[in-house]
């Protein structure tokens, strides 16, 4: 059966049924029922009798959910606004007001509904990827093909999928080729064709051809898991507007109950009408309620980092969008980020009497167990030549230079130009270094300690939307900036080309941490965007980092603050814009609510109007809020 893929750009709304399940909607649907029954029966002048156990089963299952949570809360030494909400819907009972009771019951209850509704459509994505990967695969084990669960994928299994099946876990193309849908994964709207060796993720689907692929990964570690996992662990890293809106309200509830109890006890103690002081009791912890504020940021942070999380780029919490919103400078790797990260070998240049078979020889020993995109060029330029090398005794990787090991006893290293300056070999300096530097390559130098045998000249390519990229960023008044381990002139010769403000080269991993920490107090926001293992700590370290995702290494997205799916550049000024986009909208809902709050503590506090009215003011504030912060919710900024 043919599965349709999820857009990244399409907004998939929950079903009637999904939102019949919810028992939120269903208990507000139950008072409102009640208040229609209570009017309708008004109307052929029932008697007020007869009424109540209408209006006792419209309070009751409507405030059953929001009574019971202030209840719990309470326990926890937790005042929450639900208990203020019971506590004013009691009173109203109390005084005999059943009308309002019911009408406050239905209202927020209401309010309740729509906020479980609206992280009901936040939620959608991940309820959407959850859904992308098939719950059976077809595995070849022992030459029988057999019908498994998905969760049940070993490594090194070999499970075939057929046109329109989606893909069961991450794994490499033994046999075949097809086009393959990645616009839920990576946000890519047009598919791509893989063979065999090309890597495939969970979850995307293969439009046509038939695949043998060699899972990678299990079912609970592939990318389709780590993305529903970083989604679902973004809710948990709150923005500091969030936090200091959670601490108002800690100390704001308690205070709203320990002044109606002042407004409904003092007076009274004095020889005031108890009717008339409980009363304006009730109706003040009506009328400061804090639910509009309460709800006014959360809603947009959680609505933002569910749009953002649709079109491929993975937001790990409100406090990094908050950071985004702020940042001023971003500071780029470059192989990898900038660049494809798929180098060639474009000359070896012989030296000091040795050949090139030679350079071919060591170098290409050193690059079979070497991981850098560089020694995967060579490894691969070796192949074509046809060499057949040895592996090297006591390989060791330089961290930030490159890889050595030893050959025939001897000790050979395949490394940057600033590794062999500092052994102090004055040969480095040499004019073909530098016109090949000058064009781009990036040249590494092969030798020992006391002779340079040659020097290897490897090119990248660009992304192509690396310079609109970074023209975007400048439009918005960020500063790019490039830190790579790569020699200052292949970095300023791709910086002039894709318009790069700043370069900073031959750097090592703790280089790029110092100078992110630089950034970091020249523009008190600066952000880092990597894809490799190197690139960790300059991650961390930054105030948001960046990582290229599924080009990403682990390492890498473990310790970014932001995942780009589909290592696509271009979505950096999307998210960027979407932050920005994120705070004018909390902003806007922060001063509304804090507005909105205002008026109604003046109009409770010196009883202007009745608590139905005062109640419907708030709640028709909320849903105000919470319709402002739906305009993140398809992430056009």
């Amino acid at each position: 059966m043919v599965r349709k893929f999820i857009n990244a750009n399409d907004i998939n709304m929950p079903s009637i049924k999904t939102y019949l399940k919810n028992p939120r909607v269903v208990t507000a649907a139950i008072s409102w029922f009640t208040v229609i029954t209570v009017f309708a029966l008004k109307f052929f002048d029932i008697e007020p009798a007869y009424l109540i156990p209408i209006y006792v089963l419209g309070i009751a299952v409507g405030g059953y959910l929001f009574a019971a949570e202030g209840l719990e809360k309470i326990l926890k030494k937790n005042i929450s606004i639900d208990l203020l909400m019971s506590i004013g819907i009691a009173g109203a009972v109390i005084l005999g007001e059943w009308q309002e009771a019911l009408l406050l019951t239905a209202l927020y209850a209401t309010s309740e509904a729509i906020e479980s509704y609206t992280k009901d459509k936040t939620r959608t994505a991940i309820r959407a990827l959850m859904d992308l990967a098939p719950k059976k695969a077809l595995v070849r084990r022992n030459g029988k093909e057999t019908i498994i669960p998905a969760e049940d994928i070993q490594l090194g299994d070999i499970f075939i999928v057929k046109p329109g099946e989606s893909i069961a876990t991450d794994g490499t193309i033994k046999k075949g080729s097809a086009s393959i849908n990645q616009a839920a994964i990576t946000g890519e709207s047009v598919p791509v064709f893989k063979q065999v060796d090309g890597q495939v993720f969970a979850g995307t689907i293969n439009e046509d051809g038939v695949l043998e692929i060699e899972a990678t990964k299990t079912n609970q570690e592939n990318t389709l898991a780590k993305i529903i996992h970083l989604v679902e662990e973004a809710q948990k890293e709150k923005s500091r507007q969030q936090q200091i809106v959670e601490k108002f309200g800690k100390v704001y509830s308690p205070f709203v109950l320990l002044a109606a109890l002042g407004i409904g006890i003092v007076p009274i103690l004095i020889g005031g009408s108890v009717s008339v002081w409980f009363e304006r009791a009730i109706i003040f912890i009506i009328g400061a309620e804090p639910a509009v504020l309460a709800i006014s940021v959360p809603l947009a942070f959680a609505t933002a980092i569910g749009a953002a999380g649709k079109r491929g780029v993975l937001i790990k919490g409100g406090i990094y969008l908050e950071e985004l919103a702020g940042t001023k400078a971003i500071a780029f790797d470059k192989t990898g980020t900038l660049t494809v990260g798929k180098p060639k070998v474009t000359s070896i240049t012989p030296l000091n009497g040795h050949t090139h078979q030679e350079i071919l020889k060591i170098a290409g020993s050193l690059s079979l167990h070497g991981t850098h995109p560089l020694s995967q060029a060579f490894r691969e330029h070796v192949e074509q030549e046809g060499v057949v090398v040895t592996p090297p005794q006591n390989f060791q990787s330089i961290t930030g230079s490159g890889i050595k090991g030893d050959l025939d006893g001897q000790t050979f290293y395949f490394c940057s130009y600033s590794f062999f300056k500092n052994l102090g070999h004055a040969d480095v300096e040499s004019d073909t270094f530098k016109k090949l530097s000058s064009e781009g390559n990036t040249v590494t130098f092969v030798g020992t300690e006391k002779e340079i045998y040659g020097l290897v000249a490897i090119a990248d390519v660009v992304r192509p939307e690396a310079k609109e990229m970074l023209h975007q960023l400048t439009n918005l008044g960020v500063k790019s900036i490039m830190l790579t381990g790569d020699n200052y002139l292949v970095a300023q010769s791709i910086g002039r080309e894709l318009g790069v403000t700043e370069v900073f080269a031959d750097l090592k991993p703790n280089d790029k941490v110092h100078k992110i920490k630089e950034l970091k107090e020249q523009y008190k926001h600066a952000a880092m965007v990597g894809d490799g293992v190197n690139d960790a700590p300059a991650l961390a370290e930054s105030s948001v980092g960046v990582a290229m995702g599924t080009a990403g290494t682990d390492a890498a997205l473990e310790a970014a603050n932001v995942a780009l799916l589909g290592d696509d550049l271009s979505k950096i000024p999307y998210a960027v814009k979407l932050a920005r986009f994120t705070k004018s909208i909390v902003m806007q809902n922060l001063v509304f609510s804090i507005g909105l709050l205002s008026v109604t503590i003046i109009l409770a506090v010196f009883a202007i109007t009745s608590m139905s009215v005062l109640l419907l003011i708030h709640e028709g504030g909320e849903v105000l809020v919470i319709a402002n912060g739906l305009r993140l919710l398809k992430g056009r900024v």
